[in-house]
């Protein structure tokens, strides 16, 4: 498939414009010297509408165009309390209209009761968002019991809505839903669009992955443009074959995204050859600081002035700089990090943060 049909089969989706795009893409010239690497950084964190933002603002310009086609008033959507995707789901929601409602789970074991407001929840509270926070005694991926306690509270609060007459739309964690996972090849699109126009053409790109939003859509952009490119995922969570998200799970959202496309849908195994990810920079679990991801934070900020989170993009950081030191990327490769968000985690409580100063 040639670009400008590419174009035409995402101009014909419904879509309600909210972010600003093309997000940035530009050389970490620091980092790139000190790795024999030409590094460079697509911004998703850039994509707006405030400061604090990230890639889940694309997913939710194609759900909410089809919700706003479809009547929708509220929608309902889940994470950790300190959720990247649930912030910018309802700063996209307020925007065009449409009330957002988030249920929110906190790990009391791991990070005590809910006290000051902080990072994101902060944020979502000052937008006025309604929030229901869950206590959990688990990682929710990993418990089906906890799972299922927050599906039923959701449910009950949907059937609350649709009584008073409302048209209510439930996005999964993460932004999972059928009509976001093409939104992230317009972000390969882009870069390929970007690095084109700085006359480098991309050996990899790097990003974190977790519900598995961002890779299907970059990848069947991949696969129906016909680019070389490897794409290395570093994961913050289980990914293996039996867990809650794995790859299969990644195989069957690229061949959806490739029928929306009108692409050649190849077979399973050649789109699960394409995927590689790396789970060795979970560290302690989910939403839990690691060293490395700690570090890396604080070697990109001293290098180049920019901030990921330790949450998301600090371990998918680490696990970049890690393949660079190791030799795992050869030398003179042309990589690029995809920078999904997190920034305003770096504002939450050290069990999450770490101690990015010392």
């Amino acid at each position: 498939m040639d670009s400008t049909h590419f174009d035409a089969a995402v101009d014909k989706l419904p879509r309600r414009r909210v972010g600003f795009y093309p997000t940035p893409f530009h050389a970490l010239p620091n980092l790139s010297a000190a790795y024999g690497l030409n590094l460079f950084m697509k911004r998703e964190d850039l994509a707006g509408p405030s400061a604090i933002s990230g890639s889940k603002m694309r997913l939710a310009e194609f759900i909410l165009g089809r919700a706003l086609e479809n009547g929708v008033t509220h929608v309902i959507t889940q994470g950790e309390y300190l959720t990247n995707s649930g912030l910018q789901f309802a700063a996209a929601c307020l925007s065009v209209g449409i009330t957002p409602i988030l249920f929110l789970t906190r790990n009391v074991r791991r990070h005590g009761e809910l006290g000051e407001f902080r990072g994101n929840y902060l944020l979502n509270k000052t937008m006025g968002v309604e929030t229901h926070v869950i206590n959990v005694g688990d990682n929710v991926w990993h418990s089906p019991d906890e799972a299922a306690r927050i599906t039923d509270a959701i449910a009950v609060r949907k059937a609350e809505l649709e009584a008073q007459g409302h048209e209510v739309l439930v996005v999964g964690t993460g932004g999972a839903h059928p009509d976001g996972y093409i939104a992230h090849a317009l972000t390969f699109r882009e870069m390929l669009e970007q690095s084109d126009a700085a006359g480098v053409e991309l050996d990899y790109v790097y990003h974190t992955i977790g519900t598995g939003t961002a890779l299907p859509g970059m990848l069947a952009a991949k696969l129906c443009l016909g680019h070389p490119v490897k794409f290395r995922s570093i994961s913050i969570q289980r990914f293996n074959d039996g867990d809650r998200m794995n790859p299969g799970v990644i195989v069957e959202r690229t061949k959806a995204v490739l029928a929306t496309l009108g692409a050649p849908v190849p077979d399973d195994a050649t789109i699960r050859a394409e995927i590689d990810i790396d789970q060795r920079f979970i560290g302690e679990d989910y939403a839990v600081a690691s060293a490395e991801s700690t570090a890396a934070i604080r070697e990109l900020a001293r290098a180049e002035g920019v901030f990921v989170g330790p949450v998301y993009t600090g371990k998918g950081l680490a696990g970049l700089l890690d393949h660079a030191r190791s030799g795992r990327i050869p030398a003179d490769s042309n990589v690029a990090f995809l920078h999904t968000g997190d920034t305003g985690n770096l504002f939450e409580i050290p069990q999450v943060v770490g101690h990015i100063t010392a």
